[in-house]
């Protein structure tokens, strides 16, 4: 029996370079080319961030609650305040509270107050934790490789250079 792979047709990219580049063609600010490029940043990372999240799901945790155990497993003390996190995730502290307490159900992390001022919560990655990203780094890291690479290494240096100038410019615009 003959197999035919069938490419999943994406209903996104249609949508975005017909429909959009369309509609704002009837503004005079309206620049396709970086309407383009922001669509292209935007829609990339939704595609990548859903690709990597499926490295993550098997283990039973979000691509958040991966990010909140790596930034407690880089820092020196396996620990950080919870605000802190919130402001290394760019999320909100309601937000924040929740995704812990998920990593606390799993016993992978714990919260304890601040001993030097209890209004602040501190949390660790513990052990079951440390293990988790023992087991799930490996493939995550081969799984990024392979993703990126589509470029050289002349090319991810050019787009990581790029992707600088891109945020400085926002940031230099919301100031």
């Amino acid at each position: 029996m003959n197999m035919v792979k069938i490419k999943k047709v994406d209903r996104r990219a249609e949508y975005y370079w017909s429909k959009v580049k369309s509609q704002g063609s009837k503004y005079s600010e309206f620049n396709w080319p970086s309407v383009e490029v922001l669509l292209n940043l935007v829609y990339t990372y939704d595609v990548v961030s859903g690709h990597m999240a499926q490295q993550t799901s098997p283990y039973g945790i979000t691509k958040a609650g991966f990010s909140v155990l790596m930034i407690l497993s880089r820092s020196e003390s396996k620990s950080c305040k919870q605000n802190e996190i919130s402001q290394l995730m760019l999320v909100s502290r309601a937000n924040i509270t929740g995704l812990v307490d998920s990593l606390v159900r799993l016993g992978l992390v714990e919260r304890t107050s601040d001993p030097l001022d209890r209004r602040v919560n501190m949390v660790k990655i513990l052990p079951k934790g440390e293990k988790l990203l023992k087991d799930l780094l490996p493939g995550y890291y081969k799984r990024v490789h392979s993703i990126c690479s589509v470029f050289t290494a002349a090319e991810k240096k050019i787009l990581n250079d790029l992707l600088t100038r891109l945020r400085g410019r926002t940031s230099e615009i919301n100031a």
